[in-house]
């Protein structure tokens, strides 16, 4: 979807302006001839076919650990039970299946210190026939963290997993192209997805290939687990259902979105399915909010949003919730149970931010630089805060407090109820990624090419 920041805009250079739109489906096909040898890439980002048999294991496989330092991780046996969700880790993006949970506090009340940062290798491609860096965490690039480890992808092709207290690297897995899905935990396995359109399972412990799947085209969307079911879609167009341990098909139902309207290289679904009451939800690049039944993929409803809508639905009560790019800037809650819109708030430029709602209250960040608090069941702004610069970060409401990055590299830190700035934290680079807060720690990072752990 977007060159550095990872969705379906590439970022602005200091000769161009935020508005330039470039895809990147182009990227990929002037990029081919130079990875001729990347056969995962030519069947699938480029013929825009996949496979639904699950490859198995590493034997014959180049995808294995690169990296290994001090043996297998200590990890606790599963104690989670069939969701990928818990009230002590971060196991998903947005931390549960309704998208509803953003960590545990307390959040510092002053600008905050840098406990450990690492800088993420870098990965280099052609661009449009020019070379090109890809580095750090991307949109949506959220980490996950359990028992004391923080694993995180990157824009660099690595997987990393990271002592949480001291920033070092057990394990480095790397892929054939970036990684821009926020990664899933269940039952001590780790899923997600690459721009090499793989949906990858790693054992945590030592970043091993359990299996893998070809999606056929670039998988930015993020899994999640319920009922000890992994759900996930997809920019070719699929809505998936498959068992985690072992990557077999249970469902799938085309959502389409592929080839659709005047621009090219986004498509699909690239937004992370919320998965609530036995309801599957996941929207498209044609502008298109699905309602599917989770245990059978069939279709029960479609809501209109206008425009790609790359914001992923949250779950809230009787009403999802979503958002819309530059085609129709605004912000939705629809019903669940038919459909039907319950209220829109118009802004202007557009929304790649997932909301997050708390207590009522739903925040959201946009592209023309400003954080929106609405209250969740009128549509009612109840504050604005003028940013100076665009975020595409999904906010993280924890301990009254909403945590998001903007495109001048600074971690925000606003008061839930005013709006108000408690402290701002330069990092550098656009800061397109969504945070966590574990314990009193913020991990996040960052497309200048660093991961961090603050505190």
């Amino acid at each position: 979807m977007l060159i550095a920041c990872a969705c379906g805009r590439r970022e602005p250079t200091p000769n161009e302006t935020w508005r330039t739109t470039i895809k990147r489906r182009t990227f990929l096909i002037s990029s081919a001839a130079a990875f001729a040898t990347a056969p995962a890439l030519v069947h699938g980002a480029l013929a825009g076919r996949g496979s639904d048999t699950p490859v198995k294991g590493t034997t014959k496989s180049r995808d294995q650990p690169v990296e290994t330092t001090g043996g297998p991780l200590d990890l606790k046996p599963w104690r989670y039970g069939d969701a990928s969700t818990g009230p002590d880790a971060m196991l998903m993006f947005r931390g549960n299946p309704s998208h509803t949970f953003y960590g545990v506090g307390p959040v510092p009340e002053k600008t905050p210190e840098i406990v450990w940062k690492h800088r993420m290798i870098d990965f280099e491609s052609l661009y449009y026939g020019t070379p090109h860096v890809w580095a750090g965490t991307g949109w949506t690039g959220q980490a996950a963290y359990l028992d004391g480890y923080v694993f995180v992808g990157s824009q660099g092709r690595s997987f990393y997993a990271f002592e949480a207290e001291t920033g070092k690297v057990r394990w480095r897995f790397e892929s054939s192209r970036q990684i821009k899905s926020s990664v899933c935990v269940y039952d001590n396995k780790l899923y997600f997805g690459s721009v090499d359109d793989w949906l990858r399972c790693l054992d945590a412990r030592t970043g091993e290939v359990v299996w893998r799947v070809n999606t056929g085209r670039d998988l930015d969307s993020s899994a999640c687990v319920v009922g000890g079911r992994l759900y996930i879609a997809g920019e070719n167009g699929n809505a998936r259902c498959l068992d985690p341990q072992t990557g077999e098909l249970h469902w799938k139902y085309f959502v389409g979105a592929i080839n659709r309207g005047k621009k090219t290289g986004s498509y699909g679904s690239e937004t992370s399915p919320a998965v609530v009451d036995g309801e599957y939800y996941t929207a498209t690049y044609d502008g298109e909010l699905f309602r599917l039944d989770a245990d059978t993929g069939k279709k029960r409803w479609i809501a209109k949003t206008g425009g790609d809508t790359d914001a992923s639905p949250v779950v809230w009560r009787d009403y999802v919730y979503t958002a819309t790019e530059e085609e129709a800037p605004n912000i939705y809650c629809f019903a669940r149970e038919d459909g039907r819109k319950v209220w829109e708030v118009k802004k202007t430029r557009g929304f790649w931010s997932t909301p997050a709602i708390v207590d009522g209250t739903l925040y959201i960040t946009g592209d023309n630089n400003r954080a929106y608090a609405i209250d969740a069941l009128s549509g009612k702004v109840t504050w604005e805060t003028k940013l100076g610069t665009p975020s595409w970060s999904s906010p993280a409401v924890v301990d009254g407090k909403v945590l998001f990055g903007d495109f001048s590299g600074h971690l925000w830190c606003l008061d839930a109820t005013t709006g108000a700035e408690v402290w701002k934290l330069k990092l550098g680079g656009h800061l397109h990624s969504t945070p966590i807060v574990m314990h009193g720690r913020i991990y996040v990072g960052t497309a200048a090419g660093s991961f961090y752990c603050i505190g």
